[in-house]
């Protein structure tokens, strides 16, 4: 099993900028995610100034580490029926300046009920397709699993992550082995933790096999409930220290 993504997510603007740089410093791939909705990430909001800052200041770095968005709620809706948002617009479009590469290498949708409910996969290829050098990434579970098979089987370009508590931070009982492992990269998420992580890979290894996956942790790498740099930074370590083990 190679691991291709470290993906911490959730970090809001009451981390640093070098909080952040310390965890992609730590090892390549490294991935830092952060969620946007309409809620509390809306223009003129701090968090949302917060996230186009990053973007500018990754835009002037030689090397662009990996930089993620996950869209929720009714901006997730909007993109799955064929829509940007125009508050998405001009972080989805900035490249850096010396590689000419998007800053946000990857897009998850985190889709609600009531998208997957009515889902027509023509529109979200409409978006994927104008977005090539990106990648779109979704939810697999028991909610999305219809929408997301649709999906497949118009040989559209995306990823999944298999996260059955749909974003609760709810323990695995088991995990799902690959789903159609050969056109799409699959990801990993759901009570990920510093503490598990070493057993969930023992677990998530034996039904991925030889496949290329990536983890997600979130919730628990909270303290207070705020991301904890130096929890995510223990996670990271704890992966890699499991990875140098099976080689």
């Amino acid at each position: 099993m190679r691991i291709e993504y470290i993906t911490v997510s959730d970090p809001r603007n009451y981390n640093t900028f070098d909080e952040m740089m310390n965890l992609w410093g730590i090892n390549n791939r490294v991935e830092i995610a952060v969620q946007m909705h309409p809620g509390k990430v809306s223009p003129d909001t701090d968090r949302y100034n917060w996230i186009k800052e990053i973007v500018d200041k990754l835009s002037h770095m030689r090397y662009t580490p990996n930089f993620a968005i996950h869209v929720n709620c009714d901006w997730c809706d909007e993109i799955c029926n064929g829509n940007m948002p125009v508050a998405l617009e001009p972080l989805f479009n900035a490249v850096s300046y010396f590689s000419f590469l998007p800053i946000v290498g990857r897009i998850q949708l985190n889709m609600p009920q009531k998208t997957a409910n009515n889902f027509n996969p023509q529109k979200l290829i409409t978006v994927i397709e104008s977005f090539p050098d990106q990648k779109f990434i979704l939810q697999y579970n028991e909610r999305t699993k219809n929408a997301v098979d649709a999906l497949h089987k118009t040989r559209a370009n995306f990823d999944l992550l298999f996260d059955a508590s749909g974003g609760r931070g709810i323990d695995a009982e088991n995990w799902q082995s690959p789903v159609y492992p050969y056109n799409h990269k699959q990801g990993y998420s759901g009570g990920l933790s510093p503490e598990n992580i070493k057993t969930n890979l023992d677990k998530i290894a034996q039904v991925a096999g030889k496949h290329t996956i990536w983890t997600d942790a979130e919730g628990k790498l909270k303290t207070d409930d705020k991301f904890d740099a130096s929890r995510a930074k223990q996670y990271i370590q704890n992966v890699l220290a499991w990875e140098q083990k099976e080689r």
